[in-house]
């Protein structure tokens, strides 16, 4: 019985395999037609090839899209890659410019410390800022987050443009403050305009010719004729020439108020208009006008009123032990 039902089986396979199929197309125009004969195999085998087609077509399709999606992904990665390295360009020009800020803060440091006469392992003026960069740090996990790390320097980099700029600030002020204060120095008459000795005080006196009390508005340093006479500080001459009573006149405007006389001088080498510099030999020492021997008559007048030259000759020693 099962041998008989498999040889039915297999007749009625066979039988579908060698079974015909008819197809007639009428073409209208020609009012002829034709038949298209084909098995039950041929159909099988066209219905395969159409599933595999379309199955093929669509893995096609699928692998376009991947490859499309693959493509998308690096080019956005590209864009990504271009973006950082702006970044990394534009943070490396603003590291170096910061380099450059802290240059031109040391170079002011050194300024400073020279008008203060401070020295180099002073902390006075020391600069602050961040405790740490840690750029170290921040390279390190570059592959980790490079969009943090970007973040964090140019947070660093803020945080040390607003140190810096203020301590700038505060540096400029320091310097002007000094730089004012070393003019005022400069243009103070400090120190003894010539080598001598002191042989009338400033103040109520006995005149040499009359014999009567008056008033000495400077001090007399005895020298020899032809001694250099110095100025003190920095000035222009307002007046170079003969006088009554002080022969040889010189007379030093140094601003800020201050002034300086040299009279009975037997030369003078400057003349009115010329700027002076402190130590520079402005006259000779002589005995010209009322003088009864060589010496030099020195006054310094503030805001116009004689002031006892003392101090300042005092003054002058103090100020070069402290410059020492």
């Amino acid at each position: 019985m099962k041998q008989k039902g498999a040889g039915v089986d297999r007749n009625r396979v066979r039988g579908w395999i060698s079974k015909r199929y008819n197809i007639t197309l009428f073409f209208l125009e020609s009012e002829k037609r034709r038949e298209i004969r084909f098995s039950a195999l041929s159909l099988a085998f066209l219905v395969f090839l159409f599933v595999f087609l379309v199955f093929a077509n669509a893995l096609l399709v699928l692998d376009y899209s991947n490859k499309a999606n693959r493509a998308a992904e690096a080019a956005r990665l590209e864009e990504r890659v271009a973006h950082y390295q702006l970044e990394f360009r534009k943070l490396q020009t603003e590291l170096r410019d910061m380099e450059d800020r802290m240059v031109q803060l040391q170079l002011l440091d050194t300024r400073l410390r020279r008008l203060a006469h401070l020295d180099s392992k002073s902390k006075v003026l020391a600069l602050g800022g961040p405790e740490n960069l840690s750029l170290r740090k921040h390279i390190k996990g570059l592959r980790e987050n490079t969009q943090r790390l970007i973040v964090d320097v140019r947070r660093d980099l803020f945080s040390m443009r607003k140190v810096a700029e203020e301590q700038e600030e505060t540096l400029h002020v320091m310097e002007e403050f000094l730089r004012s204060r070393e003019a005022l120095l400069t243009h103070t008459p400090i120190g003894y305009p010539v080598r001598g000795w002191v042989t009338s005080p400033f103040g109520y006196r006995k005149n040499p010719f009359s014999g009567l009390r008056e008033f000495h508005e400077g001090v007399d340093i005895a020298a020899a004729v032809g001694t250099p006479v110095r100025s003190p500080a920095d000035g222009v001459v307002i007046f170079a020439g003969k006088s009554e009573g002080y022969g040889n006149l010189l007379i030093v405007d140094h601003g800020y108020g201050y002034s300086t006389a040299y009279g009975h001088c037997s030369k003078l080498l400057v003349k009115n208009g010329d700027r002076v510099v402190r130590g520079q030999i402005v006259a000779l020492v002589g005995n010209t006008g009322r003088s009864t021997a060589p010496h030099l008559h020195y006054e310094v007048r503030v805001g116009g009123v004689p002031v006892n030259p003392g101090g300042y000759l005092r003054l002058g020693q103090n100020i070069i032990a402290y410059r020492d």
